[in-house]
């Protein structure tokens, strides 16, 4: 070889030797660490649409394989100024040398140390890692699922001392999940890539653990000291579809893995079923159940439907505030009523309108509402407070008919766990006939509605009530207006109420309600409720023409035995206007009989809780209404399984210590000028009103009642007398054509079942005396009477009236059967002796009758009678029964001086 050929080529692989030198040198080389990271970050930058900065440079170690080592990595955002999207303390891989030659980029042994994620969505929904910075585009990936799989199948991971931080401000959910040490890779190309991974969420220690298989399905759970999470799905080209599954042990570590405050504890068991098709995201099936350690429970179950579409959605809802072992008894007591459960239901239609159902439970009655209409709760902008409270920001709560719900509460409450913080305006739309008759719930606008609003505001253990205002709409019926506040509306305490109502006319009104009208003419009432703590006070006035009723009470609630004392006091009462007041309250107690009339049909027909049996009152509309209408004005009312007491009878039960003076200074008839004087006590449990002694125009009436309300609460006793009453003017007033008059008086001692005056006849025990003097009657009502089958039989001259000289009829009461033995009528010629029953409950008679000539109680009866069958129509039997009678003591004088309205058989010596 030429020496000049064997110099060229020594200079060529010097050259070549220090190209490749120079090209280790780019390569390799810490000293060009700065710019190789620079270039790297920006290619990145523009692949990824985000701003890049790696700020210790990028190492590249060449042998073998090819080491990469870059540190200080950095992914920044434009708007994002307290926090990176992503850093990376080191991020180490091996590229295979061979590839690399062969134009292919494979990494393994991937090795992540001290990463942090950031995923931030703002108040406006944007999410960073989405948007991209303004200047910036990402470039789209070419890379299909098979190249994916592929890629992560060559691949092994380990991250170490790593976060992954979600931020949402729209909703406050804040989640830091560690990764103190994770591993992403698979033993062969065969088998599932695996993940596994310890760590902590917002400081509660996890385990997770993931599969992802060829076939694209996965699985993946995360594991709590006290609860369990696991995801399973597959995907496939027309989506993804899945399960997620938690079973809690402890709801209070949920709690604070969500960063909220600890303020329940119990378990709870969550089932969701997704599918995700062509962009569309359903929820076909949920379950939802949770029991807390205080007794509440919350089971919820059905279909979410196409999310984002609330007419999609079929949800069942329980809720239970008590366990069974702890649920509240039924009461009678509104001191006692709790609310003990709630149930919702919402059935998707394809009309877009759904059908829903809510059941309000309590342990005195139970509100249920059907139909179509919106549901009856919603819920929206839920949140997590910065000091890690649940806060509801929108809730909508709808009380009554779906269609037309007569309380609807819009508002929020800021601590939903502890129920803190609620604050609901409420519009007010119900019927006015359900004030009238709650029990038998009824939904005729025929009275009216009652329309206004009020203000809820503070916490499940003190709301105030405030800014009421309510007054009746679509009536001229009647008036009314209610105005106050309540600071705790949960126990009724601390209360200032104002109430007006005015009836033009009370006739119209009863005749509305379906009763029988009374002509009472305009009535107007004034009340005045306000309470402190325990003490209430009241002050109301009743105005009816010149008429005029005054009530003054002061009440304390106080433990045990609360105290009441009072004034009724009236400066004028007109008779007739009394007349009136009472038969209009005979009328509006008929409201009280039809409700247990219809209990009763309830209990025969085997009414079980969930059906409903008890039929409302439809009212009378005074206007016309359309078909339509009229054919759903027998549907039953939402209010059924009552068992609080009527108000005044669960006053009265209470141990109440009563006293009220009654004080009505003139009373003011066509007959003249009288007054009344009384007083209505009460204590350790016996309650009395009267005597209350009252006399006018000639006659009297002494009366005192009575009930034990600890022995024999539904029991009513009456005592007292009466007299001086024309039979004539009472025959009148019940507008009987027939003339009779004669002076009646009486005595009584009875007692029966206060429900309703049917109740008490039909149990009535005890005795009364009645008897009349100086009187007559038309033969016309004898022969009605069956008593005037012969024209001389009471007198010896017929005429138009038949005198008599006295009437006795002592009667003996017992379970609503009247007895009477020795009841005698007689005139100036025969007494006629009666006996026999007469069932009050069964509206029958059975009674016979003797008349014999005065002073003759031996001799034959010429025309005994007898009187059997129902009130309507009895059978009148004459010349039935014996004619003769005995005394078995063998007595047959009669006394010198013989007693009238005794029967003679009894005077016999």
């Amino acid at each position: 070889m030429q020496p000049w050929i064997k110099q060229i080529l020594l200079w060529l692989l010097g050259l070549m030797g220090l190209t490749l030198f120079a090209a280790w040198v780019l390569v390799s080389s810490s000293l060009l660490a700065k710019p190789r990271g620079d270039l790297a970050a920006r290619l990145l930058s523009d692949r990824f649409g985000q701003d890049v900065e790696i700020k210790d440079g990028l190492i590249v170690s060449v042998g073998a394989n090819v080491k990469v080592n870059a540190n200080g990595i950095v992914l920044s955002r434009e708007g994002l100024s307290d926090a990176n999207l992503a850093t990376v303390g080191k991020l180490e891989f091996v590229l295979s040398l061979k590839d690399l030659l062969n134009g292919q980029i494979s990494p393994r042994d991937l090795s992540i140390n001290a990463a942090n994620l950031m995923f931030v969505v703002d108040a406006e929904g944007e999410n960073f890692w989405v948007a991209g910075s303004e200047n910036k585009s990402p470039q789209p990936p070419n890379t299909n699922d098979n190249e994916l799989w592929k890629f992560l199948s060559d691949i092994s991971v380990q991250f170490s001392n790593s976060h992954v931080i979600y931020q949402d401000a729209r909703n406050g959910l804040d989640l830091d999940l560690l990764l103190a040490s994770a591993d992403v890779g698979q033993t062969d190309t065969s088998a599932p890539l695996v993940l596994s991974a310890k760590g902590a969420l917002n400081g509660e220690e996890l385990t997770l653990r993931g599969e992802l298989s060829a076939d694209k399905s996965f699985k993946v759970s995360a594991d709590f000291s006290q609860m369990d999470l696991s995801l399973d799905g597959a995907v496939d080209q027309e989506g993804y579809k899945g399960k997620l599954s938690l079973s809690v042990d402890e709801i209070g570590q949920l709690l604070e893995a969500l960063k909220l405050e600890k303020s329940v504890s119990g378990t709870a068991q969550v089932a969701v079923t997704y599918e995700i098709e062509e962009g569309v995201s359903r929820i076909p099936e949920l379950s939802v159940v949770a029991e807390l350690d205080s007794g509440q429970a919350v089971k919820v179950t059905g279909d979410l439907g196409v999310l984002g579409d609330p007419t999609d959605i079929s949800v069942h809802t329980d809720i239970s505030l008590y366990s069974a072992s702890n649920m509240p008894p039924s009461t009678t007591s509104r001191r006692n009523l709790k609310l003990t459960g709630v149930v919702m239901e919402l059935v998707a239609q394809p009309n877009g309108i759904p059908k829903r159902a809510m059941v309000i439970k309590t342990n005195g009655f139970i509100l249920d509402t059907t139909g179509e209409g919106p549901p009856p709760i919603e819920v929206s902008k839920i949140s997590r407070t910065a000091d890690g409270k649940l806060r509801l920001g929108k809730a909508v709560l709808r009380i009554g008919p779906p269609e037309t719900p007569f309380i609807v509460l819009d508002g929020g409450i800021a601590d939903a766990l502890r129920l803190e913080g609620i604050d609901f305006k409420a519009a007010l739309d119900l019927p006015a006939a359900s004030l009238v008759a709650p029990e038998l719930f009824q939904t005729s606008d025929a009275l009216g509605t009652v329309s206004g609003g009020f203000r809820l505001k503070g916490t499940g253990r003190a709301l105030e009530l405030s800014e009421l205002q309510a007054a009746t709409r679509g009536t001229d019926l009647w008036n009314l207006n209610i105005t106050g506040t309540l600071r705790n509306a949960l126990k009724f305490e601390d209360i200032a109420l104002s109430i007006s109502a005015d009836v033009p006319s009370g006739s119209a009104l009863l005749e509305t309600m379906g009763l029988v009208g009374v002509e009472t003419g305009a009535v107007g009432l004034r009340a005045d409720v306000s309470s402190e703590a325990t003490k209430w006070q009241v002050a109301a006035a009743i105005d009816m023409d010149e008429t005029d009723l005054s009530l003054n009470a002061e009440f304390d609630l106080v433990e045990p035995h609360p105290v009441l004392r009072g004034q009724i006091e009236s400066d004028l009462i007109r008779i007739e206007h009394l007349r009136q007041i009472v038969a209009a309250y005979i009328q509006l107690k008929k409201l009280e009989e039809l409700e247990v009339e219809a209990k009763q049909g309830a209990q025969e027909t085997g009414a079980t809780e969930d059906v409903v049996v008890i039929q409302p009152l439809v009212l009378n509309s005074p206007n016309p209404s359309d078909p339509a209408a009229d054919g759903q004005a027998g549907n039953q009312g939402p209010i059924r399984n009552v068992t609080l007491r009527p108000l005044g009878q669960a006053v009265l039960m209470s141990g109440l210590d009563l006293g009220v003076t009654i004080e009505f200074r003139k009373i003011e008839g066509e007959k003249g000028v009288s007054s009344l004087s009384s007083e209505l006590e009460m204590k350790s449990q016996k309650a009395r009103l009267g005597p209350m002694k009252i006399e006018y125009g000639g006659a009297y009436f002494d009366l005192t009642g009575s009930i034990d309300l600890g022995e024999t609460p539904d029991i009513l006793t009456l005592t007292g007398s009466t007299g001086g009453w024309d039979f004539g003017e009472m025959m009148q007033a019940l507008e009987v054509k027939k003339q009779a008059n004669g002076i009646l008086k009486g005595s009584f001692d009875i007692s029966g079942h206060h429900t309703s005056v049917s109740d008490f006849l039909g149990t009535a025990t005890g005795s009364a005396t009645v008897s009349m003097r100086n009187g007559s009657i038309d033969t016309q009502l004898l022969d009605l009477a069956g008593l005037g089958v012969i024209p001389w039989l009471f007198s010896k001259d017929k005429g138009a009236a038949v005198p008599i000289v006295c009437a006795r009829a002592p009667l003996y009461f017992s379970n609503g059967h009247i007895t009477t033995k020795q009841t005698v009528v007689e005139t100036d010629q025969v007494q006629l002796v009666v006996y026999g029953d007469v069932s009050l409950a069964g509206k029958s008679l059975d009674l016979a009758g003797q008349p014999r000539k005065i002073g003759k109680p031996l001799s034959r009866s010429p025309w005994p009678f007898t009187v059997v069958g129902p009130f309507a129509k009895p059978k009148i039997k004459v010349k039935d029964g014996p004619r003769r009678l005995a005394r078995s003591d063998g007595a047959k004088t009669m006394p010198q001086k013989r007693q009238p309205c005794v029967p003679d058989i009894l005077q016999l010596q």
